[in-house]
């Protein structure tokens, strides 16, 4: 079985998982913080897997660098090598940069450093990285396409926000809200603008009653979170716009899972670009206001903020891009 951005090894999800099968490869996609904190502990849980890592991570000891085109087996041997002591456990590969497939595969890394699930026509894999300037980090995730379900795996690249009418409050949230606060209309909005860091503004409707336009605005459609078109559109675009490009141009895919919100989510190829479409060069006021949600350049004030502070404190690589494009005024 293969495992990808596996959660914290409970009794009761470990329970699930065992009893789908024998788990064979674990997979960490991406090399943000909250999708790899709970990493070790699951591989440590079934040591038999084989470990596969997104390029660009950091742990205790350092950073774990990436594959690149040119490097011999002798180089690539010695990158993973010191990457299960940077992080903490054994690694057995580090996904290649951009598109690796069947047809790529035998010229990219030595056989015993690549998934087998990449050479048997099951999974075919595209990898964003970017090596940001300054002290921002790399960024890196890699998509998955698993060619006999035609599904698309990814961890932040996308998500669908459900309306809190079609959407039960999971019993998750009673762990830790009592039910006063769960039975509240406003509970859902505020939790996902929270989430994806737009501002808790409020309006009123005809009737009185209270809504969110940023929820509204997000809610029943697949979209890029906001928080990642402010950081990490706005500071490697063109990357984006490529690995993007890759992902609809390889891959026939009908359904995507990822790691938030509601999934899976029934989604062609194109409906993926157009989550996307804030970084088309040739996009028209039309297309973009077709195709991304109808933020209000209001809503974005909260990242605006938060990127002026990493700018003017030089806190990371500044940003490129107008990651705001399409937003309208609020009297527009």
């Amino acid at each position: 079985m293969w495992v990808c951005g596996p959660l914290w090894p409970t009794e009761e999800y470990c329970k699930l998982i065992d009893e789908l099968g024998d788990v064979s490869d674990v997979v960490l996609p991406v090399n943000a913080l909250e999708h790899k904190a709970a990493m070790k502990q699951f591989v440590k849980k079934y040591p038999m897997a084989k470990v596969w890592i997104a390029p660009g991570q950091y742990g205790p000891f350092g950073e774990c660098g990436a594959i690149k085109a040119g490097m011999s087996a002798d180089q690539i041997e010695k990158v993973v090598h010191a990457a299960s002591k940077t992080m903490g456990y054994r690694v057995d590969g580090i996904l290649p940069i951009g598109s690796l497939s069947k047809d790529s595969a035998d010229n990219i890394m030595p056989k015993n450093l690549l998934p087998s699930w990449t050479n048997d026509d099951e999974f075919s894999v595209e990898t964003l990285y970017v090596e940001l300037p300054e002290n921002a980090g790399p960024v890196s995730e890699s998509a998955f396409h698993h060619k006999a379900s035609n599904t698309l795996f990814v961890t932040d690249a996308v998500v669908c926000v459900p309306s809190s009418a079609d959407f039960p409050i999971q019993p998750i949230f009673e762990t830790y809200f009592d039910a006063t606060v769960l039975v509240d209309p406003t509970f859902w909005p505020r939790t996902v603008l929270q989430a994806v860091f737009l501002p808790l503004r409020a309006e009123s409707d005809s009737s009185g009653s209270q809504y969110y336009p940023g929820y509204e605005a997000l809610a029943n459609r697949l979209v890029r979170a906001p928080i990642l078109r402010a950081f990490a559109d706005a500071r490697s675009p063109n990357e984006v716009s490529s690995w993007v490009h890759n992902i609809v141009e390889n891959d026939k895919f009908d359904r995507i899972i990822t790691a938030h919100f509601a999934s899976p989510i029934t989604a062609s190829p194109s409906l993926f670009a157009n989550a996307f479409e804030h970084l088309s060069q040739n996009a028209t006021s039309e297309s973009l206001s077709s195709a991304l949600p109808p933020i209000t350049c209001q809503d974005w004030s909260t990242l605006d903020s938060l990127n002026s502070f990493i700018g003017d404190n030089k806190l990371g690589a500044p940003v490129v891009y107008n990651y705001k494009a399409g937003c309208k005024d609020i009297n527009e």
